[in-house]
């Protein structure tokens, strides 16, 4: 009969997330994991397989939730503009409070895994088309109640604020300052706002 786990798995993902975030894919040991997770060797790959395929479950973990996250700010108020505004700074806020300067767990794996690793790409690609289908439809809504300009299609102006974003949130872990970002951020809104 085989043993039961004797560790939560939630916890041990996020641990794992975590030490990731913190030091990169490639430069993350197993010893570093043990170490995060509190596991040996055998407990991490028997619960997650290879070093990989956590790190595919840590990154899925931590997007899930982004975009729960991201889904509560940009559902709520009656104001879309407001909405992107809160996101955008909470955002870039949260990036650059970080000590670590860690940037976003996602960007990072964009950066330094998507090129040449089709599951990073493909969860990647997942999640900013979920992204952006809930970004689009705020700044539908932002149109109708003529918080933002009608002259561009609301899927567009969607992709711009997200290619502006995921350099923001690349830059976060160097030269911009939380100063600098949210300056971005108002720049970004009055160039998408009613006139």
């Amino acid at each position: 009969m085989a043993r039961p786990r004797e560790f939560d798995i939630d916890d041990a993902l996020e641990n794992a997330m975590q030490a990731f975030w913190s030091y990169g894919y490639e430069a993350t040991s197993m010893s570093d994991l043990m170490e995060a997770m509190d596991l040996q060797k055998g407990s991490i790959y028997k619960a997650f397989g290879d070093k990989h395929s956590l790190f595919i479950a840590a990154l899925e973990h931590y997007l899930n939730a982004v975009h729960e996250f991201d889904r509560k700010i940009l559902e709520k108020g009656e104001s879309p503009k407001k909405a992107i505004r809160t996101w955008l700074n909470t955002d870039l806020k949260n990036a650059c409070s970080q000590s670590l300067k860690r940037g976003c767990l996602m960007v990072n794996a964009l950066n330094e895994r998507a090129y040449r690793d089709e599951k990073v790409a493909n969860l990647i690609t997942l999640h900013t088309a979920r992204l952006s289908k809930m970004l689009t439809k705020t700044i539908k809504r932002g149109q109708e109640l003529k918080e933002f300009r009608s002259d561009i299609n609301a899927s567009d102006i969607s992709q711009v604020i997200i290619v502006s974003l995921f350099g923001m949130l690349t830059l976060t872990k160097g030269p911009m300052n939380k100063t600098a970002s949210l300056n971005n951020v108002k720049n970004i809104l009055k160039l998408i706002e009613n006139k």
